[in-house]
């Protein structure tokens, strides 16, 4: 696969494979936006004719959901709506898919032809986010949780039904990987990367179980 062609650190291939993963289950024609443009994109990872997706994926070194981890894709979520970013935030990730994504790249609808606001307007309700699979009914769980108490906070009117959370809860969708198998997986990975390029690894420390992942990540694109 081309994304080994250069070695990768843990967390780089902690977040490749569930990107991977995702967009194995989607529509044939999903891609992977940052091999299209440019590593690490703006905000979003995978992208199709049906739909746009971040994938995150936060856990201990042993895949377990921390409670930072938990914290850490409440903000990612909040991110993908322009929360705690600039007022003009979602807009330029429109922007940033027009100008950088190749032509002929399949995209939603509302993002090829839809103007401006419209385009916005889209990926601020329709946007969702992969996480691991053993982490979706918690990462729901949580916003749901955050939307009882802030429903304005999520687009969603003054009293909301139990549909409506239900609606907004569906756009958490599982990797089909697990997190409890993602650290054999990636070590597997960079056993695989130091037996074909000794010479060009730097060592990748395995994430310490108790470290604040959500330092990590929260500003990343990526992972």
């Amino acid at each position: 696969m081309s994304y080994y062609k250069r070695p990768r650190n843990y967390i780089e291939i902690q977040g490749r494979l569930h990107e991977d993963s995702l967009k194995s289950r989607l529509v044939c024609d999903a891609q992977n936006i940052n091999d299209l443009a440019a590593e690490n994109f703006r905000t979003y990872d995978l992208i199709s004719s049906e739909g746009i997706w971040s994938v995150k994926s936060h856990m201990s070194a042993e895949g377990e959901l921390t409670e930072s981890a938990a914290k850490a894709y409440q903000a990612n979520f909040d991110h993908l709506l322009g929360w705690n970013r600039s007022v003009d935030a979602v807009e330029m990730d429109v922007k940033a898919l027009r100008d950088h994504l190749p032509e002929g790249t399949a995209v939603p609808k509302a993002l090829r032809e839809g103007s401006l606001e419209e385009a916005t307007d889209y990926l601020k309700n329709n946007s969702i986010l992969g996480v691991p699979e053993d982490h979706v009914e918690a990462v729901r769980n949580n916003l749901i949780k955050h939307a009882r108490e802030f429903p304005e906070t999520y687009g969603l009117p003054a009293s909301p039904s139990e549909e409506d959370f239900q609606k907004l809860s569906d756009r958490i969708q599982g990797t089909g990987l697990n997190a409890s198998d993602t650290p054999a997986l990636v070590k597997e990975q960079l056993k695989q990367q130091e037996i074909e390029r000794p010479e060009e690894i730097e060592k990748s420390e395995t994430p310490d179980e108790d470290k604040d992942q959500e330092e990590d990540y929260r500003y990343g694109y990526g992972y």
